[in-house]
């Protein structure tokens, strides 16, 4: 009966994970989805923080990356909370919301002093160089980018509230981030 129980159980979650799957698209499929919901899972490659938006650009760095999500940092009375993991790189989001063509004015905002993004960005990290068997310590210097953010025409998502951002991220697998197979999950359904 036991055994029973397992198996019967086991069909319905197969079957209810056969329902619930979504649809996996590479970066390049991104323009077929514009106006359409879809939860992202992308590495952040390159960042930048202003006064009133979180900047994280993916598939390229900043001017050539192939999408952009745009934090709204305050919403009214919500602030949304960023990790730094995800701003910096090191863990891989998951971002539901709609894809648009930004075609708004550049933003000439001023850099928002963010000590902990500095901080954090600049803590050394391990590196090894394969080829020659070396280990060592790689550091960076956080230099903020103080020209005006113009995405005009490329392809974006806001986010303006927290649950956008889900609760679980995803570890950065072994290969370098650029490589890593971007995934957009359509939820128009």
């Amino acid at each position: 009966m036991k055994v029973l129980f397992i198996v019967v159980l086991f069909c319905c979650a197969v079957s209810f994970k056969a329902a619930a799957q979504d649809t996996t698209i590479s970066d390049k499929e991104l323009p077929a989805y514009i106006n359409r919901k879809v939860t992202l899972l992308m590495p952040v490659l390159d960042f930048d923080v202003r006064r009133d938006y979180i900047y994280l650009y993916m598939g390229g760095w900043y001017p050539e990356q192939k999408f952009t999500v745009i934090v709204k940092r305050n919403n009214g009375k919500h602030h949304i909370r960023l990790d730094n993991d995800i701003i910096l790189g090191r863990v891989i989001p998951s971002i539901t919301g709609f894809i648009t063509t930004y075609d708004d004015e550049p933003d000439t905002t001023k850099n928002y002093n963010d000590a902990a993004i500095k901080k954090e960005f600049e803590k050394g990290r391990p590196m090894e160089v394969y080829a020659l068997h070396l280990h060592g310590m790689m550091y960076r210097k956080y230099e903020p980018r103080t020209t005006p953010i113009d995405l005009r025409g490329k392809l974006v998502m806001l986010v303006t509230l927290q649950k956008q951002i889900g609760t679980t991220t995803y570890e950065i697998p072994q290969e370098s981030p650029a490589d890593f197979s971007p995934m957009v999950f359509d939820n128009s359904n």
